[in-house]
């Protein structure tokens, strides 16, 4: 069969676009960018002088590194007849802004490992101490939730665990924490709980549960100031871990981030690890 008139080849269309055969072929399969016409009897793909600007658009997007599922969503708005431009805009500088708090992460975790290579800073360099920990009655929420919206659920989640204990006429037992259940960045979602310690008769519902947090032994790491930023928290876990494994016990459930004021210049955390 000839080539079909006015349309390109899928090698002249490379050609046009910048974009790899294999490349084209991917995002067909996709449903991302398919040609106008197939060849029935060659398979052959051709694509029409209309698609220029989106695979033209498609390649600088990969060359910004945006994944697939965005461009994807970019396309499917460009092709929506009220799309507005916003909406689009919108689409491109959420994905520049995940990137920019990805680079910022990155940056302070080149500088612990920068730190750890030089010996400047070791997990021991905290201090641990251990104490006993009762068992604790808490009322928790708990969220799958991405770094990005990260700070937000915590306070969102305290302000809700705290406005059920006011209605209820109770008061919180001692200071709330956290704890992950799962690592939270920009791909893992944890989850994370939320928990208020309370004394007495309490009652759970909807999202916010009641139960009995086991005691025992533990380790106790107190951070303050920038400690409790991130990465240098870390610091405070590692120390914890190092701890119990040095000195030949087990750990026992996650480990709890205890926030004993509000994130800030002069924060006081503490890391509690219960082992046996």
């Amino acid at each position: 069969m000839n080539q079909p008139k006015e349309l390109f080849s899928i090698g002249g269309f490379a050609n046009m676009t910048q974009l790899s055969l294999k490349a084209l072929r991917l995002y067909d399969q996709l449903g991302i960018l398919q040609p106008h016409h197939i060849d029935p009897q060659t398979g052959y793909r051709y694509y029409g002088p209309d698609q220029l600007p989106s695979a033209r658009m498609i390649r600088v997007m990969r060359e910004m590194d945006m994944p697939l599922a965005t461009i994807r969503q970019v396309l499917a708005s460009m092709n929506t007849i009220n799309a507005a431009t916003t909406e689009i805009e919108w689409l491109v500088n959420e994905y520049v802004e995940m990137r920019e708090r990805q680079v910022e992460q990155i940056r302070g975790q080149v500088h612990q490992l920068i730190q750890l290579i030089h010996q400047e800073v070791e997990p021991m360099s905290f201090e641990v101490n251990i104490k006993k920990i009762a068992p604790q009655q808490v009322l928790s929420i708990t969220s799958r939730v991405k770094v990005d919206k990260l700070d937000d659920t915590i306070r969102q989640s305290l302000d809700k665990l705290y406005e059920s204990l006011k209605q209820q006429k109770v008061e919180a037992a001692d200071a709330p924490f956290g704890i992950f259940h799962g690592q939270i960045n920009e791909q893992e979602d944890g989850p994370i709980e939320v928990c208020l310690p309370v004394n007495g008769k309490v009652k759970a519902g909807g999202d916010i549960a009641s139960k009995t947090l086991q005691g025992g032994d533990a380790t106790s790491v107190m951070l303050s100031g920038v400690q409790c930023d991130f990465p240098a928290i870390l610091g405070g876990y590692d120390a914890a871990a190092d701890w119990i494994q040095r000195n030949g016990h087990e750990m026992m459930e996650r480990p709890r981030e205890v926030w004993h004021t509000a994130p800030g210049p002069d924060a006081k955390m503490e890391i509690i690890w219960l082992f046996k």
